[in-house]
Protein backbone atom coordinates (compact mmCIF):
# COMPACT_ATOMS: atom_id res chain seq x y z
CA UNK A 1 0.00 0.00 0.00
CA UNK A 2 1.39 3.42 -0.98
CA UNK A 3 1.00 6.58 1.25
CA UNK A 4 1.40 10.35 0.34
CA UNK A 5 4.86 11.08 0.18
CA UNK A 6 7.59 12.29 3.19
CA UNK A 7 9.80 13.06 0.24
CA UNK A 8 8.27 13.72 -2.90
CA UNK A 9 8.46 10.80 -5.29
CA UNK A 10 10.02 8.64 -2.77
CA UNK A 11 9.46 4.87 -2.98
CA UNK A 12 9.58 1.62 -0.91
CA UNK A 13 13.24 0.61 -0.20
CA UNK A 14 12.71 -2.31 -1.86
CA UNK A 15 12.19 0.01 -5.13
CA UNK A 16 14.39 2.77 -3.89
CA UNK A 17 16.93 2.43 -7.47
CA UNK A 18 13.80 3.77 -9.41
CA UNK A 19 12.70 7.13 -10.93
CA UNK A 20 11.80 8.65 -6.93
CA UNK A 21 15.56 8.94 -6.17
CA UNK A 22 15.57 12.49 -7.64
CA UNK A 23 12.89 14.06 -5.39
CA UNK A 24 13.50 11.50 -2.35
CA UNK A 25 14.59 8.36 -0.82
CA UNK A 26 11.78 6.49 0.82
CA UNK A 27 7.94 5.72 0.53
CA UNK A 28 4.98 6.37 2.84
CA UNK A 29 3.77 2.79 3.46
CA UNK A 30 5.68 -0.62 4.73
CA UNK A 31 7.23 -3.03 2.61
CA UNK A 32 5.86 -6.02 4.98
CA UNK A 33 3.64 -8.16 3.32
CA UNK A 34 0.97 -10.86 3.89
CA UNK A 35 3.69 -13.14 3.48
CA UNK A 36 6.46 -11.97 4.84
CA UNK A 37 6.04 -9.97 8.07
CA UNK A 38 9.34 -7.62 8.88
CA UNK A 39 7.44 -6.70 11.60
CA UNK A 40 8.29 -10.16 13.05
CA UNK A 41 11.46 -11.02 11.81
CA UNK A 42 14.91 -9.79 13.34
CA UNK A 43 17.08 -7.55 11.66
CA UNK A 44 20.35 -9.18 9.99
CA UNK A 45 23.52 -7.91 10.94
CA UNK A 46 24.91 -7.07 7.60
CA UNK A 47 28.97 -5.98 6.45
CA UNK A 48 27.08 -3.60 3.80
CA UNK A 49 24.96 -2.26 5.97
CA UNK A 50 27.47 0.88 6.60
CA UNK A 51 26.53 1.43 2.45
CA UNK A 52 22.72 0.77 2.83
CA UNK A 53 19.75 3.11 2.87
CA UNK A 54 20.69 4.91 5.93
CA UNK A 55 18.14 7.85 7.05
CA UNK A 56 18.92 9.27 9.83
CA UNK A 57 22.16 9.69 11.91
CA UNK A 58 22.54 11.73 15.69
CA UNK A 59 25.39 12.74 17.98
CA UNK A 60 24.87 11.06 21.36
CA UNK A 61 28.02 12.49 23.50
CA UNK A 62 30.89 10.88 21.89
CA UNK A 63 28.71 8.10 19.73
CA UNK A 64 27.35 8.16 16.71
CA UNK A 65 24.15 6.49 15.89
CA UNK A 66 22.11 5.95 12.46
CA UNK A 67 19.03 3.79 11.54
CA UNK A 68 18.09 2.97 7.87
CA UNK A 69 16.62 0.45 6.09
CA UNK A 70 15.47 -3.15 7.03
CA UNK A 71 16.13 -2.38 10.54
CA UNK A 72 19.77 -1.64 10.74
CA UNK A 73 20.56 0.76 13.89
CA UNK A 74 24.67 1.33 13.91
CA UNK A 75 26.96 2.73 16.44
CA UNK A 76 30.30 3.94 16.19
CA UNK A 77 32.37 4.97 19.15
CA UNK A 78 34.90 6.15 16.93
CA UNK A 79 33.55 9.07 15.38
CA UNK A 80 32.09 7.10 12.56
CA UNK A 81 35.46 5.40 11.42
CA UNK A 82 33.71 1.63 12.30
CA UNK A 83 30.41 0.70 12.90
CA UNK A 84 28.47 -1.71 14.99
CA UNK A 85 25.06 -3.17 14.26
CA UNK A 86 22.81 -3.35 17.35
CA UNK A 87 20.32 -6.23 17.71
CA UNK A 88 16.91 -5.30 16.79
CA UNK A 89 13.66 -7.34 17.00
CA UNK A 90 12.47 -5.92 13.78
CA UNK A 91 13.69 -5.31 9.75
CA UNK A 92 11.60 -2.73 9.08
CA UNK A 93 12.65 0.18 7.71
CA UNK A 94 13.70 2.88 10.54
CA UNK A 95 13.31 6.37 9.99
CA UNK A 96 14.68 8.36 13.18
CA UNK A 97 16.54 7.43 16.28
CA UNK A 98 16.72 9.67 19.74
CA UNK A 99 18.38 9.31 22.93
CA UNK A 100 17.47 10.57 26.46
CA UNK A 101 21.38 9.89 27.55
CA UNK A 102 23.87 7.32 26.73
CA UNK A 103 22.07 4.54 27.56
CA UNK A 104 18.56 5.10 26.34
CA UNK A 105 17.22 5.38 23.34
CA UNK A 106 14.25 5.34 20.46
CA UNK A 107 13.76 4.58 17.20
CA UNK A 108 11.09 4.78 14.83
CA UNK A 109 9.73 3.38 10.96
CA UNK A 110 7.46 2.03 8.74
CA UNK A 111 4.42 0.00 9.84
CA UNK A 112 4.32 2.46 13.13
CA UNK A 113 7.36 0.65 14.78
CA UNK A 114 8.57 2.33 18.05
CA UNK A 115 11.92 0.78 19.74
CA UNK A 116 14.17 1.39 22.97
CA UNK A 117 17.19 0.60 24.03
CA UNK A 118 18.74 1.00 27.74
CA UNK A 119 22.11 -0.36 27.08
CA UNK A 120 23.30 2.43 24.37
CA UNK A 121 22.41 0.87 21.60
CA UNK A 122 23.29 -3.14 21.73
CA UNK A 123 19.88 -4.19 21.92
CA UNK A 124 16.57 -2.87 20.86
CA UNK A 125 13.24 -4.20 22.03
CA UNK A 126 9.76 -3.44 20.47
CA UNK A 127 7.87 -1.14 22.37
CA UNK A 128 4.28 -0.80 19.83
CA UNK A 129 3.80 -1.14 16.33
CA UNK A 130 0.78 0.08 13.80
CA UNK A 131 -1.80 -2.51 15.18
CA UNK A 132 -1.64 -0.66 18.72
CA UNK A 133 -1.66 2.94 17.48
CA UNK A 134 -4.14 2.02 14.84
CA UNK A 135 -6.40 0.72 18.23
CA UNK A 136 -5.40 3.63 20.23
CA UNK A 137 -6.85 5.92 17.32
CA UNK A 138 -10.18 4.19 17.14
CA UNK A 139 -10.47 4.40 21.05
CA UNK A 140 -10.12 8.02 20.82
CA UNK A 141 -12.42 8.40 17.75
CA UNK A 142 -14.41 6.08 19.32
CA UNK A 143 -15.16 7.89 22.80
CA UNK A 144 -15.84 11.46 20.79
CA UNK A 145 -18.23 10.18 18.47
CA UNK A 146 -19.99 8.54 21.79
CA UNK A 147 -19.73 11.91 23.44
CA UNK A 148 -21.23 13.32 20.29
CA UNK A 149 -24.05 11.32 19.86
CA UNK A 150 -25.59 11.03 23.40
CA UNK A 151 -25.47 14.79 23.04
CA UNK A 152 -27.96 14.60 20.23
CA UNK A 153 -29.95 11.84 22.14
CA UNK A 154 -30.18 14.50 24.67
CA UNK A 155 -31.34 17.44 22.76
CA UNK A 156 -34.58 18.73 24.02
CA UNK A 157 -37.60 18.86 21.93
CA UNK A 158 -37.92 22.07 21.36
CA UNK A 159 -34.58 22.63 20.51
CA UNK A 160 -33.82 24.58 17.51
CA UNK A 161 -33.66 23.23 13.81
CA UNK A 162 -30.51 24.28 13.18
CA UNK A 163 -28.85 23.36 16.49
CA UNK A 164 -30.31 20.09 16.12
CA UNK A 165 -29.09 19.72 12.35
CA UNK A 166 -25.50 20.84 13.01
CA UNK A 167 -25.11 18.59 15.78
CA UNK A 168 -26.62 15.54 13.82
CA UNK A 169 -24.32 16.27 11.15
CA UNK A 170 -20.86 16.36 13.47
CA UNK A 171 -22.39 13.12 15.14
CA UNK A 172 -22.24 11.27 11.14
CA UNK A 173 -18.79 12.79 10.81
CA UNK A 174 -17.30 11.42 13.74
CA UNK A 175 -18.83 8.21 13.18
CA UNK A 176 -17.59 8.33 9.55
CA UNK A 177 -14.21 8.16 11.40
CA UNK A 178 -14.47 5.20 13.48
CA UNK A 179 -15.91 3.43 10.38
CA UNK A 180 -12.12 4.89 8.94
CA UNK A 181 -10.28 3.76 11.66
CA UNK A 182 -11.74 0.48 12.24
CA UNK A 183 -11.23 -0.27 8.43
CA UNK A 184 -7.33 0.45 9.16
CA UNK A 185 -7.16 -2.39 11.54
CA UNK A 186 -8.40 -4.56 9.40
CA UNK A 187 -5.74 -3.54 7.10
CA UNK A 188 -3.07 -3.88 9.83
CA UNK A 189 0.07 -1.65 10.45
CA UNK A 190 0.32 0.18 6.96
CA UNK A 191 1.94 3.89 8.41
CA UNK A 192 5.03 5.10 8.81
CA UNK A 193 6.23 7.11 11.83
CA UNK A 194 8.51 9.64 10.90
CA UNK A 195 10.59 11.08 13.60
CA UNK A 196 11.56 10.66 17.34
CA UNK A 197 12.05 12.72 20.24
CA UNK A 198 12.89 12.71 23.89
CA UNK A 199 12.74 15.81 26.20
CA UNK A 200 14.80 16.61 29.95
CA UNK A 201 11.77 15.21 31.74
CA UNK A 202 11.90 12.06 29.72
CA UNK A 203 8.66 12.13 27.82
CA UNK A 204 8.96 10.96 24.25
CA UNK A 205 7.00 12.32 21.25
CA UNK A 206 6.64 10.16 18.16
CA UNK A 207 4.91 11.52 14.62
CA UNK A 208 3.98 10.07 11.09
CA UNK A 209 1.88 9.76 8.20
CA UNK A 210 -1.72 10.46 8.41
CA UNK A 211 -1.41 12.99 11.43
CA UNK A 212 -0.10 10.65 13.98
CA UNK A 213 1.36 11.62 16.91
CA UNK A 214 1.80 10.28 20.42
CA UNK A 215 3.77 10.43 23.66
CA UNK A 216 4.40 8.35 26.60
CA UNK A 217 5.42 9.57 29.68
CA UNK A 218 6.70 6.67 31.64
CA UNK A 219 9.76 5.68 29.04
CA UNK A 220 7.36 3.92 26.56
CA UNK A 221 5.56 1.66 28.82
CA UNK A 222 2.68 3.40 27.88
CA UNK A 223 1.25 5.60 25.23
CA UNK A 224 -1.35 8.60 24.48
CA UNK A 225 -2.46 9.63 21.51
CA UNK A 226 -2.44 13.40 20.60
CA UNK A 227 -3.37 13.43 16.77
CA UNK A 228 -7.06 14.53 18.29
CA UNK A 229 -5.34 17.56 20.34
CA UNK A 230 -4.45 19.37 16.94
CA UNK A 231 -5.65 21.20 14.53
CA UNK A 232 -5.74 18.83 11.55
CA UNK A 233 -8.95 17.39 9.99
CA UNK A 234 -7.34 16.29 6.97
CA UNK A 235 -4.78 14.14 8.88
CA UNK A 236 -1.56 15.70 6.82
CA UNK A 237 1.46 13.69 7.49
CA UNK A 238 3.78 15.06 9.95
CA UNK A 239 7.34 14.95 9.00
CA UNK A 240 9.63 15.92 11.43
CA UNK A 241 10.19 17.30 15.63
CA UNK A 242 12.14 20.01 16.90
CA UNK A 243 12.89 19.95 21.23
CA UNK A 244 13.43 23.61 21.25
CA UNK A 245 16.24 24.86 23.86
CA UNK A 246 13.02 26.46 26.01
CA UNK A 247 11.91 22.48 26.24
CA UNK A 248 8.40 23.49 23.61
CA UNK A 249 7.85 20.72 21.34
CA UNK A 250 7.85 21.93 17.58
CA UNK A 251 5.72 19.78 14.65
CA UNK A 252 5.97 20.64 10.58
CA UNK A 253 4.32 18.42 7.71
CA UNK A 254 2.19 18.99 5.16
CA UNK A 255 0.77 21.91 3.75
CA UNK A 256 2.76 24.73 5.59
CA UNK A 257 2.11 23.04 8.80
CA UNK A 258 3.77 24.12 11.75
CA UNK A 259 2.48 23.42 15.42
CA UNK A 260 4.13 24.36 18.98
CA UNK A 261 3.22 23.29 22.82
CA UNK A 262 4.91 24.80 25.52
CA UNK A 263 2.58 22.01 27.94
CA UNK A 264 4.05 18.87 26.64
CA UNK A 265 1.58 18.19 23.90
CA UNK A 266 -1.25 18.75 25.85
CA UNK A 267 -1.89 22.18 23.89
CA UNK A 268 -0.98 23.25 20.53
CA UNK A 269 -0.59 26.65 18.77
CA UNK A 270 -0.56 27.10 15.10
CA UNK A 271 2.84 28.66 13.46
CA UNK A 272 1.67 27.63 10.36
CA UNK A 273 3.49 28.79 6.96
CA UNK A 274 1.95 30.27 4.09
CA UNK A 275 3.47 27.41 2.10
CA UNK A 276 1.26 24.52 0.30
CA UNK A 277 4.21 22.47 0.58
CA UNK A 278 5.61 19.67 2.95
CA UNK A 279 8.22 20.70 5.91
CA UNK A 280 10.83 18.03 6.36
CA UNK A 281 13.35 19.30 8.81
CA UNK A 282 13.04 21.87 11.45
CA UNK A 283 16.01 23.48 13.41
CA UNK A 284 17.05 26.20 16.00
CA UNK A 285 19.71 28.29 15.96
CA UNK A 286 21.35 28.79 19.39
CA UNK A 287 22.60 32.08 19.70
CA UNK A 288 19.46 33.83 17.85
CA UNK A 289 16.78 31.14 18.63
CA UNK A 290 15.65 31.49 15.16
CA UNK A 291 13.50 28.36 13.94
CA UNK A 292 14.19 27.63 10.60
CA UNK A 293 11.94 25.40 8.02
CA UNK A 294 13.01 23.44 5.31
CA UNK A 295 11.09 21.78 2.41
CA UNK A 296 10.01 20.89 -1.10
CA UNK A 297 11.82 22.27 -4.13
CA UNK A 298 14.21 24.48 -1.95
CA UNK A 299 11.77 26.30 0.06
CA UNK A 300 13.38 27.76 3.26
CA UNK A 301 12.09 29.36 5.88
CA UNK A 302 12.57 31.51 8.89
CA UNK A 303 11.02 32.85 11.70
CA UNK A 304 13.29 34.99 14.27
CA UNK A 305 12.59 34.79 17.83
CA UNK A 306 9.65 36.72 19.29
CA UNK A 307 7.83 37.28 15.69
CA UNK A 308 4.94 35.55 14.54
CA UNK A 309 5.62 35.86 10.43
CA UNK A 310 7.99 33.46 8.78
CA UNK A 311 10.23 34.69 6.42
CA UNK A 312 10.92 33.26 2.95
CA UNK A 313 14.64 32.97 2.48
CA UNK A 314 15.28 32.67 -1.35
CA UNK A 315 17.64 30.23 -2.08
CA UNK A 316 17.23 29.94 -5.84
CA UNK A 317 17.29 26.20 -5.76
CA UNK A 318 15.01 23.45 -6.78
CA UNK A 319 16.63 20.83 -4.72
CA UNK A 320 14.46 18.95 -2.23
CA UNK A 321 15.99 19.41 1.35
CA UNK A 322 15.09 17.05 3.88
CA UNK A 323 17.65 17.32 6.52
CA UNK A 324 19.41 19.86 8.73
CA UNK A 325 21.27 20.33 11.55
CA UNK A 326 23.30 23.12 14.12
CA UNK A 327 27.04 22.79 14.23
CA UNK A 328 29.52 23.52 17.10
CA UNK A 329 30.37 27.08 15.72
CA UNK A 330 26.58 28.03 15.57
CA UNK A 331 26.11 27.45 12.19
CA UNK A 332 23.87 25.24 10.25
CA UNK A 333 24.18 22.98 7.64
CA UNK A 334 21.00 21.78 5.20
CA UNK A 335 20.92 18.32 2.94
CA UNK A 336 18.33 17.17 0.24
CA UNK A 337 18.28 15.60 -3.15
CA UNK A 338 20.80 15.96 -6.03
CA UNK A 339 23.47 16.07 -3.48
CA UNK A 340 22.68 19.58 -2.24
CA UNK A 341 24.26 21.23 0.78
CA UNK A 342 23.36 24.58 2.13
CA UNK A 343 25.27 26.81 5.38
CA UNK A 344 24.68 29.48 6.55
CA UNK A 345 26.91 31.47 9.21
CA UNK A 346 24.57 34.47 9.51
CA UNK A 347 21.30 33.33 10.68
CA UNK A 348 19.89 32.28 7.34
CA UNK A 349 20.62 35.70 5.62
CA UNK A 350 22.80 34.36 2.99
CA UNK A 351 23.53 30.88 2.08
CA UNK A 352 27.02 28.91 0.89
CA UNK A 353 25.69 25.95 -1.57
CA UNK A 354 27.53 23.05 -2.41
CA UNK A 355 26.96 19.32 -4.05
CA UNK A 356 28.55 15.85 -3.24
CA UNK A 357 30.42 15.15 -6.43
CA UNK A 358 28.26 11.72 -6.43
CA UNK A 359 25.22 14.02 -6.53
CA UNK A 360 23.29 11.08 -4.62
CA UNK A 361 20.29 12.79 -2.11
CA UNK A 362 21.45 13.51 1.31
CA UNK A 363 18.64 12.14 4.36
CA UNK A 364 20.59 13.86 7.42
CA UNK A 365 23.56 15.23 8.49
CA UNK A 366 25.57 15.36 12.06
CA UNK A 367 29.16 16.92 12.65
CA UNK A 368 32.10 14.86 12.97
CA UNK A 369 34.70 17.57 13.77
CA UNK A 370 35.85 21.33 12.99
CA UNK A 371 36.53 20.59 10.09
CA UNK A 372 34.22 17.68 8.40
CA UNK A 373 30.82 16.56 8.63
CA UNK A 374 28.80 13.13 7.92
CA UNK A 375 26.23 12.84 5.74
CA UNK A 376 23.70 9.35 5.64
CA UNK A 377 21.61 8.88 2.33
CA UNK A 378 20.83 6.50 -0.11
CA UNK A 379 24.27 4.77 -0.23
CA UNK A 380 25.10 4.81 3.46
CA UNK A 381 28.07 7.68 4.60
CA UNK A 382 29.39 10.15 3.18
CA UNK A 383 32.33 12.73 4.52
CA UNK A 384 32.36 16.05 3.46
CA UNK A 385 34.49 18.58 4.31
CA UNK A 386 32.96 21.88 5.51
CA UNK A 387 35.89 24.16 3.37
CA UNK A 388 33.64 22.95 0.11
CA UNK A 389 31.00 24.98 1.22
CA UNK A 390 31.60 28.54 -1.08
Amino acid sequence: MFLRNRFPSRTTASLLVGAGLAAGLLAYGSVSTAKIDLLQIPAIPSVHATRSLLLDVERVGKNLFAAGEFGQVLKSEDNGQTWTPGKVPTSITLTSVSFANDALGYAVGHDGVVLKTEDGGANWTKLIDGNAINKFVLDSLQAKADALQEEVDSLPENAKPETREAMEVAAEEAAFLVDTAQGDIEVGPSKPLLDVVVNANGTVFVVGAYGQLLKSNDAGANWVYLGDRINNPNNYHLNTLLLSKTGEIWLAGEQGTVLVSADEGESWTSRKIDYDGSIFALVELPETRTVVAVGLRGHLFRLPFGTDAWQEVKTNLRETFSGATVLADGSAVVVGSRGILARSTDDFQTLQVTRRADKLPSASVVQLNDQEILLTGLRGFKTLSLSEFK
